[in-house]
C-alpha cells in the first residue's frame, strides 16, 4: 500500500507521532496563470487495417504506460485502427468502438477495463481535453412539486457528467461546479447558465468522479441540446519527482550531513536525515524543502499528495512500501516526515544491505483547466 503524504500548510503545524494528518492551505504565492501548464498527454499511434484487439490494448499500454484489462469474455477479434498522435482516452474509445466494447471505470481501485456491450448500449456524448475524458452519462428532467410553476410547459434538467483522468496525474481536488456553462438548443437559442460558485471535492486516489450540473428550464418542444459547454479545473502535481538513494546499510553509516543523503531536483530538496535499523522496525526520516510558487488553497482546505517511500531490492525484483508514517513538522515550504517499515504478510525486511531507497514527491502543485463541449444531447 502506498503512503499518501501531506507536505505543506498555510500555518505552521506541529504533530508528533501522528500516523496520518491532513494538511492546511498554502501561503506561498502561486505561479502566474500564464506559467501554469498541465502535464502533456502521452500520444498513441497505431494504423493498421487488421490488428487483434488484444494486441491493440498491449500496444496502448506500451506507448502510454496505462494498463487496460479486457474483461469482455469473448474470443479475440481483428479490428481496424487509424490512430495518429491520439491521446490515451481517444485511443481507448476508438479501440472499444472497433471491438464492439465499452469502457468501464472503477474509480477507487484505479482499474480501467473493456467490457462487452449490451444490446441496448449506446455511446454517450464524450468530450476530451488532453489527459481528461468527460462523459455525459445521464440527463434528468426535474420538477419541484413544492413550487408552483408559472409555465407547465417548461422543465429543468440535471446533467450527470463522469470526469475521468489519466491515472498518472494523481490529482488532489476537482472542481465540481463548472463555470462559463452555456448551451444551444435545437431552436438555436443560446442560454447562459448561472454560476453557482466554486466547490472542490477531494479526489486523491481516484481516477474518476461523477458531478451533476443543473441546467435551466427549457420548453418541452425542445427535443435535444445541440451544444453544452463549460469549464472545470483540477488541482494536482505538475509531475512526480523520483529520488533514488543507495542501500540502507550504507545510508545508515553516513552522517546526517553527508552529501550522499541529500538530492535536489527542480528546486525540491530531499534529505534523508535519519536511518534507524531496529529489530522490530526500520525508521527513515526525510526532510523536504520546496521553493516558493505552489498553488494557493483556501485556509479550510487540506491537501494530500501520493508521496511514496519504498524499499527496492538490489536486483529490482521486489518492492516494500512503508507500513505507516508520522508527520513531525511542517511549514509552507518545509516538512519533516518519518516512515516506518515492519515485516508484514509475506514481506520480510531481511538485511538492510539488500534494499535501496526510493522516494516520490510532487515537483509543484498547479491548477489544470478542463474544458468540455458535448454535442447532440437528447432530452427525456
Amino acid at each position: 500500500m502506498s503512503a499518501r503524504i501531506p507536505l505543506v500548510f498555510l500555518a505552521i503545524v506541529l504533530f508528533v507521532g501522528l500516523s496520518r494528518s491532513p494538511g492546511i492551505a498554502l501561503d506561498a504565492p502561486g505561479p502566474r496563470k500564464d506559467d501554469v501548464k498541465a502535464p502533456e498527454p502521452k500520444q498513441f499511434t497505431l494504423q493498421a487495417d487488421k490488428v487483434m484487439l488484444s494486441q491493440a490494448i498491449e500496444e496502448l499500454t506500451r506507448q502510454t504506460g496505462i494498463h487496460v484489462k479486457d474483461v469482455r469474455g469473448v474470443p479475440d477479434a481483428a479490428i481496424r485502427l487509424d490512430l495518429k498522435k491520439a491521446t490515451f482516452w481517444q485511443a481507448l474509445d476508438a479501440i472499444a468502438a472497433a471491438g464492439d466494447a465499452r469502457i468501464r471505470l472503477y474509480p477507487t481501485s484505479g482499474r480501467i477495463v473493456l467490457d462487452k456491450r449490451g444490446a441496448s448500449y449506446r455511446q454517450p456524448p464524450i468530450s476530451y481535453d488532453g489527459r481528461f475524458r468527460l462523459s455525459l452519462t445521464k440527463m434528468t428532467a426535474v420538477r419541484d412539486l413544492e413550487i408552483r410553476e408559472t409555465d407547465p410547459d417548461h422543465a429543468a434538467y440535471t446533467a450527470a457528467i463522469e470526469v475521468a483522468w489519466d491515472p498518472e496525474l494523481q490529482p488532489l481536488f476537482l472542481e465540481t461546479r463548472p463555470h462559463g456553462v452555456r448551451l444551444v438548443d435545437d431552436k438555436k437559442h443560446v442560454i447562459t447558465v448561472s454560476e453557482e460558485g466554486s466547490s472542490l471535492a477531494p479526489v486523491d486516489g481516484l481516477i474518476a468522479l461523477g458531478i451533476e450540473v443543473r441546467l435551466p428550464a427549457l420548453t418541452r418542444s425542445v427535443a435535444q441540446i445541440n451544444t453544452l459547454e463549460g469549464e472545470l479545473s483540477m488541482i494536482g502535481p505538475s509531475k512526480m519527482l523520483a529520488f533514488t538513494f543507495e542501500s540502507l546499510d550504507m545510508l545508515a553509516q553516513r552522517s546526517s550531513n553527508d552529501p550522499e543523503r541529500k538530492q535536489v531536483q527542480e528546486g525540491v530538496t530531499c534529505h534523508i536525515r535519519k536511518v534507524i535499523l531496529d529489530r522490530q522496525r526500520w525508521t527513515i526520516q526525510v526532510v523536504l524543502d520546496y521553493p516558493p510558487g505552489m498553488k494557493q488553497l483556501d485556509s479550510n482546505q487540506s491537501w494530500v499528495v501520493n508521496n511514496q517511500m519504498t524499499l527496492v531490492s538490489c536486483d529490482g525484483k521486489k518492492r516494500f512500501a512503508s507500513s505507516e508514517y508520522a508527520l513531525e513538522m511542517a511549514t509552507a515550504q518545509h516538512a519533516i516526515l518519518s516512515y516506518h517499515f515492519r515485516d508484514k504478510g509475506g514481506m520480510v525486511r531481511g538485511k538492510a544491505g539488500d534494499w535501496t531507497l526510493r522516494y516520490r514527491t510532487p515537483a509543484n502543485l498547479i491548477e489544470m483547466p478542463i474544458k468540455f463541449a458535448f454535442k447532440d444531447i437528447p432530452l427525456p
